[in-house]
């Protein structure tokens, strides 16, 4: 059985944005068409002093990029998810990290 994990993550993305309305307030989910190939969506959390963006394709693959404004500083991560566990692992650092940059968020 084929992983959906375009629609894993978006649904996970929903939900934390739900619980949490920070979150919400600095997040934007694009996702490509249905009938491209690769299929992908894109979970940009956007701060005025932070930046974090993760792109997950349908096969498993993914980027990660988080980003502090004043310094300049990325780090990015790459690589292949093997199962929800390991989706929700990947979303749950982007989220932390970026509560954790954005703690002054009104």
């Amino acid at each position: 059985m084929e992983r959906d994990f375009i629609a894993q993550a978006q649904e996970w993305i929903s939900l934390e944005n739900a619980k949490i309305p920070t979150l919400a307030a600095i997040s934007k989910v694009e996702s490509s068409p249905d009938q491209n190939s690769p299929r992908s969506v894109s979970w940009i959390l956007d701060g005025s002093d932070f930046m974090a963006q993760v792109v997950l394709w349908d096969s498993g693959s993914f980027e990660a990029d988080l980003a502090e404004v004043a310094t300049g500083r990325v780090q990015t991560n790459s690589g292949h998810l093997g199962d929800a566990i390991e989706l929700e692992s990947l979303l749950g650092s982007a989220r932390d990290w970026a509560l954790r940059a954005g703690s002054t968020i009104p």
